[in-house]
């Protein structure tokens, strides 16, 4: 490795020997660059286990999802990011420095590096190479790391219990964000995480009762990361039932081509079959139109024997099978729904 002189020789670096005017030079703007803040101090990792919430019928810890796009991301360098630069065998081209708003670090006899974007890998890579066109190091080893990021938090919205904005560092997981933010609804459906610069391209997981898939849920978040956590369809049974409830569907259930296409039969079945009095063909599907609420009589009785068809259920229905001598309004049934139990199966 050398160094360039003012004449333009080079001068084996492992040596460390520069011109005395360079070297004072030298030593003088890294003094300078010392004085400035050294920034904020990075908090401790946290080691979070899984909180699902509180209605759920099936075991805690057993939360589980899988990306259905995105994959593990290096982090980016951005505005306000603080850098320690080693330039290995010229400690004085060594300093520590900030990223501006343009992107770019301010070193010493290159000038302006853009840095914006890139990995700790590729900014060493780019100043390795200014540093051999500029012909100052031959064969430079520099070394680039992160030392403080200007945005550690992630934003957590939608199906939480405590939506808000959470600190984060580069080791943290999903579940850590779920967590903090007080834990799950019994309600939450589809997870997207939107990365900075790349919300065309968000991660999107949906969260399901396989816990095989749980390790694949538990997904890498990085600093600025916006976690939005949207409503899960469900699908209602009440009345005269041996289990009431809300239902919350897996997207591949409610999927049209799926088939465990949730039906009539199935919620039911989920339900733990009709109690004894129940009028069986009295049973109604209510469903929410554009035109407002809809009632759909079914044939129980007869779809129970396979002498009708099994109609499917959308999300949000409500299978509502009376009692003998019930015949419930609507303003009943929804009473009824505000205290429902909520079950993901």
């Amino acid at each position: 490795m050398f160094v360039k002189t003012h004449q333009g020789s080079s001068v084996d670096s492992g040596k460390h020997s520069l011109p005395t005017s360079r070297f004072l030079l030298l030593h003088a703007a890294v003094l300078v660059l010392a004085l400035e803040p050294s920034g904020w101090a990075q908090r401790p990792a946290v080691n979070a286990a899984d909180d699902r919430g509180t209605v759920s019928a099936r075991p805690e810890g057993q939360l589980s999802a899988r990306p259905t796009n995105g994959q593990a991301r290096k982090l980016s360098i951005g505005p306000g990011d603080e850098l320690d630069v080693t330039v290995y065998g010229v400690p004085e081209l060594s300093q520590h420095v900030r990223v501006d708003t343009s992107g770019d670090v301010h070193l010493l006899l290159t000038g302006p590096t853009h840095v914006g974007g890139l990995s700790s890998e590729e900014a060493q890579a780019v100043i390795e190479k200014q540093l051999v066109e500029g012909r100052f190091v031959k064969k430079p080893q520099v070394s680039v790391f992160l030392k403080e990021f200007t945005n550690q938090s992630v934003s957590v919205v939608g199906e939480v219990n405590k939506p808000g904005s959470y600190p984060a560092l580069t080791t943290r997981r999903l579940y850590d964000a779920f967590q903090q933010a007080g834990g799950l609804t019994p309600t939450a459906g589809k997870v997207s995480i939107a990365h900075p610069g790349q919300l065309q391209n968000a991660t999107v997981i949906t969260l399901s009762n396989d816990p095989t898939k749980s390790a694949q849920a538990n997904v890498e978040i990085m600093p600025g990361d916006a976690i939005t956590v949207s409503k899960a369809p469900i699908v209602y049974v009440i009345g005269e039932v041996n289990k009431p409830g809300g239902y919350v569907l897996d997207d591949d259930s409610n999927s049209e081509t799926s088939s465990q296409r949730l039906t009539v039969m199935r919620v039911i079945a989920l339900a733990s079959g009709p109690g004894h009095g129940a009028a069986l063909n009295k049973s109604r599907i209510i469903r929410r139109t554009t035109n407002g609420l809809q009632e759909i009589p079914i044939r129980l009785k007869q779809i129970m024997v396979g002498k009708a068809p099994d109609p499917p259920l959308q999300a949000e229905d409500i299978l509502y099978i009376p009692g003998g001598r019930s015949n419930a309004p609507l303003n009943t049934v929804f009473n009824i729904l505000t205290s429902a139990a909520i079950y993901r199966f």
